[in-house]
């Protein structure tokens, strides 16, 4: 067992610190001047000070006007000697705003209850509950009730922390990351893999670039509230969305998957044609498939086909595809004079059934025992999604983390930023072809093996390193022709977000050579649509497989 990491008292400082100077390196020309002179408002002051600041920063408070707010008294930290004086050098230095001005709506819930009856100018009843307690005191004298409750109880707001949603933004490429990724580093949790981070290829290129994502969270903040409320409010907030002028990926992206969520919402609203205008923004499934069912259900038919036979023509990719094929068939039957559309085709797996005893195992795992019990040497293992990804993400591994421009963001990427995005294949199309290329004259094992034991134990989206043995690597590596790894490496980066799940379960290798995937499925278990395209990918190409259905033993 690895010896526990035990991290520095002021761990916390020093990962603001390297976050801070990271994007003072790479974006000053990006920042506005106020973030420059937070920077350096930050840097002047004394180490206590900074610790406080930091801590209060990364923690919730109680929101308010002024800021996150905190009550001194319930501040401790070993690591901190005199918190008092650095929550007084804070105060001056303009980073905290001592009792501020603020609503006594956003004082009471620093308080316990105690602590509120004891501040009622006149008894209360006990019984009340914490609602009820708060309402009674917001009918009184406010500056009394304020009075009481903060006499010797200095409370503090924290300033400047939209200058560190900046920083934030700049270094991690979101504002859903925080300083945690640097603490999962530190104990050892995650190790990353050491790709370039050239200011040249580094995301963001202008200031107002920066405003635009900006302005996205901004939006974001507002979803929760405004998916509750009526259409509207939802109609309200799409409009406050930033433009995309630069054509970056990313935030389109992200607008995209914004704006998906809007549209969906304003369906079930009912609010069809607004939600048809939104889904028309987007340049991502399923927004066609949804504008295809919107015409359809308002009787629409012919715009409905329209589409569906857009989609047939350009695919964005299996998924809607498949729709278009499968809802245009039956949107069309429902079309008089519209009977050219063929009824899509559906392909059935070679399929078993095996009676077994149930026991305490995972059915998955019973269904292998069972395989590599029916003959002598037979090696079956229980893969699911891991085996073929693994293997690719090892073959390519260095074209993953290959420094594209706009890829990487920081240190602690698991992978690059487009990885589940559209671009990801064509932004390396060369190196991928080429890798593919080299793979179907030499083989895997140079790129696999090479990997394996360089790269060990760093994150990767496609190997999940516990699924990897190496004996299991080299059954698949002997086992499976080359032909069939190379057909299973080009489904799975044309489309890399939805081809990575829905491989079969087990990998079945026959005492006499070859191998089988084998997809299991237990009692009233059905196959989903993922499973269902990658089994008629293998018959088009000659993979083994098949679907075992296991029942149960009454006895």
């Amino acid at each position: 067992m690895a010896e526990p990491v035990e991290l520095a008292p002021d761990y916390y400082l020093s990962n603001f610190h390297a976050l801070v100077e990271f994007v003072v390196t790479r974006y000053d020309a990006l920042l506005s001047d106020e973030e420059r002179s937070f920077h350096q408002c930050f840097c002047a002051l004394d180490t206590d000070s900074q610790k406080l600041y930091v801590r209060l920063l990364s923690r919730k408070g109680v929101p308010s006007t002024a800021g996150a707010l905190f009550r001194q008294s319930k501040l401790a930290y070993q690591e901190i000697h005199n918190l008092p004086q650095a929550a007084e050098t804070l105060a001056t230095a303009g980073l905290f705003l001592r009792n501020p001005a603020v609503d006594l709506t956003e004082i009471l819930p620093l308080f316990t209850k105690n602590e509120l009856f004891a501040s009622s100018a006149e008894p209360l009843p006990k019984t009340l509950k914490r609602p009820a307690l708060e309402q009674a005191l917001l009918e009184q004298d406010h500056d009394s009730v304020r009075a009481q409750l903060t006499l010797d109880e200095p409370l503090l707001a924290v300033q400047a922390a939209a200058h560190f949603e900046t920083f934030k933004l700049l270094f991690f490429g979101n504002l859903n990351q925080d300083l945690t990724d640097y603490v999962l580093r530190d104990l050892g949790l995650f190790r990353y893999e050491n790709y370039p981070l050239e200011q040249s290829q580094l995301p963001f290129k202008s200031r107002a670039q920066v405003e635009r994502h900006l302005h996205y969270y901004a939006c974001v903040a507002q979803l929760e509230q405004v998916l509750s409320e009526d259409a509207q409010a939802i109609t309200t907030l799409a409009a406050q969305l930033p433009e995309n002028t630069e054509g970056d990926t990313t935030l389109q992206r992200r607008l995209d998957r914004l704006r998906l969520a809007l549209a969906r919402q304003l369906e079930r609203l009912q609010a069809l044609e607004a939600a048809n205008t939104l889904y028309q923004q987007c340049q991502r499934p399923p927004a066609r498939e949804r504008r295809a069912r919107i015409a359809a259900s308002q009787g629409d038919t012919v715009a409905a086909l329209t589409i569906c036979a857009q989609i047939l023509g350009q695919p964005e990719n299996e998924q809607e595809r498949e729709f278009a094929a499968s809802f245009g068939h039956r949107t069309a039957k429902k079309t008089p004079h519209c009977d050219t559309w063929p009824a899509p085709k559906r392909y059935r797996a070679p399929t078993h059934t095996v009676t077994l005893a149930q026991t305490d195992e995972r059915v998955e795992v019973r269904a292998a025992h069972y395989l590599a019990d029916t003959a002598a040497g037979n090696q079956c293992f229980y893969v699911e999604n891991t085996l073929i990804n693994g293997v690719l993400g090892l073959a390519i591994w260095d074209i993953v983390f290959a420094p594209i421009p706009g890829a990487f963001f920081n240190p602690f990427q698991v992978a690059p930023s487009d990885f589940r995005s559209a671009d990801f294949y064509p932004q390396r199309r060369a190196a991928f072809t080429q890798r593919l290329e080299e793979l179907q004259e030499t083989g895997l094992d140079k790129w696999v093996w090479h990997h394996f034991h360089k790269k060990r134990g760093i994150a990767n989206p496609l190997v999940h390193w516990d699924g990897l043995s190496e004996p299991l690597l080299e059954l698949a590596l002997s086992q499976i022709p080359t032909e069939h790894w190379l057909a299973l490496f080009r489904r799975l980066l044309d489309d890399i977000a939805h081809h990575r799940s829905g491989f079969p379960d087990l990998i079945l290798f026959p005492a006499g050579g070859g191998y089988e995937l084998v997809e299991i499925k237990g009692p009233g278990d059905r196959l989903q649509q993922n499973q269902q395209r990658w089994l008629a990918y293998f018959a088009q190409h000659r993979i083994p497989h098949q679907v075992l259905h296991v029942e149960w033993n009454a006895l």
